[in-house]
């Protein structure tokens, strides 16, 4: 997604702290149900792709094709660089809300993983829904994966009101009750023209899973990084109207969480494939 512009909409930034779980992304965990459509001579956009590593994971199956990958930060982006300097992908500035650098029909395959979940419903998704169908060959897939759920168990932690409302209000601008972009995505397709009645749209679901002691662990440095003084993230808090005394509790619960013995979280994924 290009520069810091009225149209990033992106508001939590690139720490290393928010960053450390894009990394563990790979094309086979968060995209499995696009990988059988991958043809070898393929053309690929992968929109707001972040360090690259779901990137990088496509040059393996479109071995005869071409990878891109796009993100408004050029911070990540050189990240992305260093992490597949030995891969053919080509990593370079980018946002989907306004043009990007590339002709119409200019690629067989999209995708987009946690992009739409940053864009509140309904403006800005089929702005960036209307820029896809442009660059996307007729008779090209779109596939998009955005969270639709996030639970933390045991629910009576209250992490569920902490943090996952707390940040839905921060992801759709101090409003914590409207559905998020994820399950809102069969209609945006179909209001972007794509043929949903004409069996061109799959809707589909997977599940991101942590659980363990040492996993926990790792997720609670990682939630008190973001929500340190300093971090985009706290400050994209701040912002939204959330208090710090919030904050302080949130990351209290974060820590009971830790400690709770087998307690676990999980986030339901809306898999869409779209085709033009």
């Amino acid at each position: 997604m290009a520069s810091h512009t009225e149209n990033n909409s992106y508001k939590q930034g690139h720490s290393d702290h928010t960053t450390s779980t894009h990394r563990l992304r790979t094309a086979e965990s968060d995209a499995a149900f696009l990988l059988p459509y991958i043809r070898k001579t393929d053309h690929i956009l992968d929109v707001g792709c972040g360090p690259g590593t779901i990137t990088t994971g496509f040059a393996k199956y479109a071995s005869e094709g071409r990878v891109v990958g796009i993100d408004i930060s050029e911070d990540v982006l050189q990240t992305a660089k260093m992490l597949g300097a030995a891969s053919p992908v080509v990593f370079e500035q980018g946002n989907i809300l306004e043009k990007v650098g590339y002709p119409d029909e200019s690629f067989d395959i999209i995708y987009c993983s946690q992009v739409f979940g940053h864009l509140p419903p309904p403006d800005l998704p089929l702005k960036a829904l209307a820029e896809i169908r442009r660059v996307l060959k007729p008779g090209g897939l779109l596939a998009t994966r955005d969270a639709t759920a996030q639970h933390f168990y045991p629910r009576s932690l209250d992490l569920d009101r902490l943090w996952v409302q707390n940040l839905t209000r921060v992801l759709h601008k101090g409003v914590a009750d409207m559905d998020p972009t994820g399950p809102r995505m069969p209609s945006l397709l179909r209001l972007a023209g794509f043929d949903a009645d004409g069996g061109k749209v799959h809707l589909g679901v997977g599940s991101t899973i942590f659980s363990g002691l040492e996993t926990r662990k790792w997720l609670a440095r990682r939630a008190t990084g973001q929500l340190n003084q300093g971090d985009p993230f706290y400050q994209s808090w701040l912002d939204t109207g959330i208090t710090n005394k919030e904050i302080q509790e949130t990351l209290h619960a974060v820590a009971r969480w830790v400690e709770t013995e087998d307690a676990w979280y999980a986030a339901l994924q809306c898999e869409m494939l779209a085709w033009k």
